[in-house]
């Protein structure tokens, strides 16, 4: 199968990063910036930790605001009415809500009266890699923040008993990309193109196992299947993910490099539109459509 050619060009992004390494130190310290770290595990969850910690180390002055809960897998959903925000202290801030929700309270209330940089999404426990980004609360939130106008990076780690292992490299990646980023900036502009998000995902393998970094596209394929089953009560399944056994034909798709051991990075911009080349036979198809004429009243 082909793979889905990116639907914005890679240019801009390929000059800021031309050869990210999961050592430390290739870039330059970047200056400090004000980045908001969110995710959909959870405000205490591991993943999460360990970025916030070496997002600090490195500089930068990190505010966390998350879900309270972990609420894997809510898409871009969020919530009207009453949400109940509490102070965990030291910058830390537990939103009782979804991921998007958590990243707009964040940049539109918390943090209203300062402008954030750039937010983090993750690190998350399990891959969003091809058709599962759909249903990512991590990759939403990061969506959410860049509809929003502020950039973001959304991360995750595979499954697999080395996903603890891939927290670190996670984070280092990310301080890579920062400094890359704002190194290779004009002056006054943001770390990203309005919209841009990266979204990056790390194999759960130990760290000399890891293939290397590559860029790709989204897969049409998911990473996991949605399995229901009987309880034994009636009217009542369960509902649970399992990761998929096969990446098919694909050879280049974020889906496939990272089954073989690569750390992928793949541009999103939340755009659900289709390109004009293939909406045009639908639309044409249904171009003779009109309002109802009003009732004629006798």
């Amino acid at each position: 199968m082909t793979s889905r050619p990116y639907r914005l060009p890679l240019l801009a992004l390929a000059v800021c990063l031309p050869a990210i390494a999961a050592s430390e130190g290739v870039f330059a310290q970047t200056k400090p910036l004000n980045i908001l770290v969110t995710n959909d595990d959870g405000f205490d969850s591991s993943g999460l930790k360990v970025m916030r910690t070496a997002l600090i180390a490195a500089g930068h002055k990190v505010t966390v605001v998350a879900p309270a809960t972990n609420v894997s897998s809510s898409s871009m959903s969020m919530t009207s009415g009453v949400l109940k925000i509490e102070n965990k202290g030291d910058a830390v801030w537990a939103v009782y809500g979804t991921p998007a929700d958590a990243v707009m309270i964040g940049l539109a209330h918390i943090l209203r009266d300062t402008p954030q940089d750039l937010v983090i999404s993750g690190t998350n426990a399990g891959q969003n890699i091809g058709a599962s980004t759909n249903g990512s609360g991590t990759v939403s939130a990061a969506l959410a923040a860049a509809r929003y106008g502020v950039p973001a990076i959304a991360t995750s780690a595979g499954l697999g008993q080395e996903s603890a292992n891939a927290y670190p490299v996670a984070a280092a990646i990310v301080n890579q990309m920062i400094a890359a980023l704002d190194a290779g900036r004009a002056p006054g502009t943001k770390l990203l193109p309005d919209r841009f998000v990266i979204n990056m995902n790390v194999p759960a393998v130990p760290a000399s196992r890891m293939k290397g970094i590559k860029w790709a596209p989204l897969s049409e394929r998911s990473a996991y299947t949605r399995v229901y089953s009987e309880t034994g009560n009636p009217n009542e399944v369960r509902s649970r993910l399992t990761l998929a056994n096969s990446v098919g034909s694909e050879t280049d798709t974020d889906l496939s490099l990272f089954a073989q051991g690569y750390v992928t990075l793949t541009l999103l911009d939340g755009d659900l539109s289709v390109g004009a080349a293939s909406s045009g036979a639908v639309i044409s198809r249904l171009s003779k459509l009109a309002l109802p004429q009003p009732a004629v009243v006798q």
